[in-house]
C-alpha cells in the first residue's frame, strides 16, 4: 500500500505543471513603477511616475520621456488544514478519504511550488497534531508528505477550532487558506465561525471529501451505525425508505450549512469522492484572484 502511494504521489509530482499553468500561474502578477522582479516594458512617461525610472536611450530616441516597468510577482503563503482524525480511514472502494486527502495535497502543494510560494501545514484532529511553517522547495513538500503518509491515528474525533486558534497566533498575515476534511465536526457552528475569523481577508478554500456510502442506507435490515467520529451507535431501520430519506437529509444538512456560510464570506467550497479523478474535478476552481 506504502509503494502504492508514493507512486501515485510521484506520478501527481509530474502532471502539477500543466495543472498550475491551467489555475495559478499569472494570476497575481501586477505591475508596478518600481524595483520588481522582472523587467516589462518601457512606455511613455505619466504624469506622477517617478523620474528615477526614466529610460532616457528611449526618451531621446523619441524626444518624449519614457519609463520602465517591472512586474512584480506577488509571493504566496499557503497554508494547509488538514483533518487526520479517525473518520478519514473510512473508504467503500480502493481509495479511502484520507488517501484522496494525500492525493489532493500533493497536487496543490506541488502546483503552488510551481510559482515559488511557501507552503504550510497544521494537521489537526480534536488537536494540534503537526505544524509546518510556511517554506519553500518539493523537498519541503515531501517531508510534509511522508509524515502525512505515516501518521497514526492518535483521536477518532475532529475539532478544528484549535488548528484555527493556534495559526492565528503566528506571524502570517497574508496567505492563502485551505482546509481539507470530510467536514464531520461535533460542532459545525464553532468551526465554522473560527474559519471565517482565520480567513479575514485572505483568500479561503474548502475541499470537502466524502464517500458516496456515506450518503446512503447500504443494506436493508435492522442493524447498527457507528459514528466514527463519537463512538454514538444508531440502530437504523433499512427497510424503510423514509429512513434512508431522513439519513440521507441528516448527512446532508452540515454541508448545506457550510456553502451557505461559504457563499456569505466569499470562501470557495467545492467536494471530492473517493471515486473521484482528481485533477478533473478541480480544473478550474482555483481559477480565482487570490
Amino acid at each position: 500500500m506504502l509503494k502504492e502511494i508514493i507512486k501515485s504521489i510521484r506520478k501527481i509530482e509530474l502532471k502539477t505543471r500543466s495543472f498550475s499553468n491551467q489555475n495559478f500561474i499569472g494570476r497575481d502578477n501586477t505591475s508596478y513603477k518600481g524595483l520588481g522582479m522582472n523587467f516589462s516594458e518601457v512606455r511613455e512617461y505619466h504624469f506622477g511616475d517617478e523620474t528615477r525610472f526614466i529610460d532616457w536611450n528611449v526618451t531621446a530616441r523619441y524626444n518624449t520621456p519614457h519609463v520602465k516597468v517591472f512586474d512584480e510577482e506577488r509571493e504566496h503563503v499557503n497554508m494547509f488544514f488538514i483533518d487526520v482524525s479517525g473518520s478519514l480511514d473510512f473508504g467503500s472502494n480502493e481509495r479511502t478519504k484520507r488517501r484522496v486527502i494525500i492525493e489532493l495535497f500533493a497536487t496543490m502543494a506541488f502546483s503552488c511550488t510551481q510559482n515559488q510560494d511557501k507552503i504550510g501545514a497544521v494537521f489537526f484532529s480534536d488537536r494540534v497534531v503537526k505544524y509546518f511553517e510556511p517554506k519553500k522547495g518539493r523537498n519541503y513538500i515531501w517531508s510534509i508528505l511522508n509524515f502525512l503518509i505515516d501518521i497514526k491515528v492518535e483521536s477518532q474525533s475532529s475539532n478544528p477550532e484549535k488548528a484555527f486558534s493556534f495559526f492565528r497566533k503566528t506571524k502570517w498575515k497574508k496567505y492563502r487558506l485551505f482546509l481539507f476534511s470530510d467536514l464531520i465536526f461535533s460542532d459545525t457552528d464553532a468551526a465554522l465561525n473560527e474559519f471565517i475569523k482565520t480567513k479575514k481577508k485572505n483568500s479561503a478554500f474548502i475541499i470537502k471529501v466524502y464517500d458516496q456510502l456515506e450518503y446512503q442506507v447500504p443494506f436493508r435490515g435492522f442493524y447498527q451505525i457507528i459514528n466514527s467520529e463519537s463512538g454514538a451507535r444508531t440502530w437504523i431501520n433499512g427497510y424503510s425508505s423514509r429512513t434512508r430519506a431522513a439519513y440521507k437529509d441528516s448527512v446532508s444538512d452540515d454541508y448545506e450549512q457550510w456553502k451557505m456560510e461559504s457563499r456569505k464570506n466569499r470562501i470557495h467550497l467545492t467536494q471530492l469522492s473517493t471515486g473521484d479523478n482528481i485533477f478533473y474535478e478541480l480544473n478550474g476552481f482555483f481559477k480565482i484572484r487570490g
